[in-house]
């Protein structure tokens, strides 16, 4: 056997280091292009984009537009999972990298309403759909990636570390708003608010870099040397899958609705609707994601302890718990109270489940289509509670003028994740991947790559 097929103890920690440092800067990079869309959506494009409508309405068409971007992830997550599953993890990573950072890049050099009319839009939209697409499968391959590199021991501890470039890429974008926050206005409308996405073309080299030092995990090697990858993996998913990738799609939900919620929505809701300044929510939303830094390893080590599937529901009942007190608490207007109420929410109660994710999802299918099961249900989920969510909610608070229809919704996605996790298998088997045993793989050799 190769070194590849057998590692040395000293092999495998470094190629587990190098898996969970790709997954942190190809996330970092996912949500810094997408916190700045969403950003932008909340407090830029509702005038630059849709300067007709009043400025709620403006917000929800301007969402609406972040909405359809999560859409098209779902498309990224089947076919970029379908070719990971076929031609490996690291050079599906590598093109979504890309795709994401050229069309963020390019949402920078767009011409405004005023400029091109109608245009503007719709150019907008093509390039949030491209920056969706190459988005479906980057944070589902990096939970892919990492968890086939852990040990099943660590394995919620490992694969939580990957959301340290969430937070890491939300406090880029956030911080980067923050400071052209001191630009003056007319300035920041006319070209300011271009500079971050321009930005992103500095992830892309450094992303590239790293990514392609990365190696096949060896559990996929197993795969690729039984020949047992499948002609079709989307189909083999749902032949062999059906309730894992339901489950898996549900138990999104919570997870999705509230983060995205907090990024886009509640940041409308506190500039918009209460009048507050809109540095106050992009202030908070950078303090929780520096807290989260410190809760997505906390929450990924307690699921090792504890029990994945416990600690992810755990999370879904302290959101449902806590919505109604994190308006109250934004409603009283009081800086700290305000900053106090989108960290509590974003870095705490919905962490357990960001951390855990990607350790309860990859125990739900074996090697040979992880990828393609992973990603498309995590996207269809996204899409329909992370995407719709913001817009759902802004129309709800323009509609009844009221928080509670959307403290109500909130709720309602929490509920799904709990009955989902719930009734879900928790525990992958040691030796799943029956497909490698079919093709011949002996035992021997198998329980040299566990």
């Amino acid at each position: 056997m190769s070194n590849i097929m057998t590692p040395t103890p000293e092999q495998r920690a470094k190629w587990v280091r190098r898996a969970i440092f790709a997954g942190v800067i190809g996330t970092t990079i996912e949500w810094y292009d997408f916190v700045l869309f969403g950003t932008a959506s909340a407090l830029v494009f509702n005038t630059l984009f849709f300067p007709k409508f009043d400025p709620l309405m403006g917000t929800a068409a301007a969402l609406t537009t972040t909405a359809i971007g999560y859409f098209f992830r779902p498309l990224g997550g089947f076919v970029f999972g379908a070719l990971g599953d076929r031609i490996g993890r690291k050079n599906v990573l590598a093109a979504t990298l890309v795709l994401m950072g050229v069309s963020t890049a390019l949402i920078g050099m767009l011409p405004t309403y005023a400029q091109a009319g109608i245009w503007a839009p719709i150019l907008m939209l093509l390039l949030r759909i491209l920056q969706g697409i190459g988005a479906g499968a980057e944070f589902g391959g990096a939970q892919v990636m990492v968890s086939e590199h852990a040990s099943k021991k660590r394995q919620g501890l490992l694969t939580s570390l990957p959301g340290a470039g969430l937070a890491l890429g939300i406090m880029l974008g956030t911080s980067f708003y923050s400071l052209l926050d001191f630009m003056p206005k007319d300035d920041f409308m006319a070209y300011g608010w271009r500079l971050p996405f321009l930005a992103s073309v500095i992830g892309i080299g450094v992303g590239l870099f790293i990514r392609m030092r990365v190696m096949e995990s060896p559990e996929y090697a197993a795969v690729t040397r039984a020949k047992a990858k499948p002609k079709s993996p989307i189909r083999e998913v749902f032949a062999s899958y059906p309730r894992n990738w339901f489950v898996a799609m549900f138990a999104c939900f919570a997870e999705n609705a509230t983060t995205n919620l907090v990024k886009t929505f509640v940041l409308a809701y506190a500039a918009t609707f209460l009048h507050l300044d809109k540095s106050i929510g992009l202030n908070g939303l950078f303090i929780a994601a520096l807290v989260s830094l410190f809760t997505y390893p906390f929450f990924g080590w307690l699921g090792d302890r504890l029990g994945i599937s416990r600690v992810y529901i755990g999370s879904a009942v302290a959101v449902a718990l806590f919505i109604f007190p994190m308006f109250w608490m934004i409603d009283t207007k009081v800086v700290p109270v305000v900053l106090t109420a989108i960290v509590i929410i974003y870095a705490i109660a919905v962490r357990g489940m960001s951390a855990t994710q990607g350790a309860y999802l990859a125990n739900l299918f074996p090697t040979h289509i992880r990828f393609t099961g992973l990603a498309s249900a995590r996207e269809v989920g996204s899409a329909i509670s992370g995407g719709i969510g913001p817009v759902v909610a802004t129309l709800l608070l323009a509609a009844t003028n009221s928080y509670w229809p959307v403290a109500l919704y909130m709720i309602s996605q929490a509920a799904i994740t709990i009955v989902a996790v719930w009734i879900g298998p928790s525990k992958r088997k040691p030796l799943e991947d029956a497909a490698v045993e079919q093709a011949g793989a002996s035992s021997a050799q198998v329980a040299h790559l566990q």
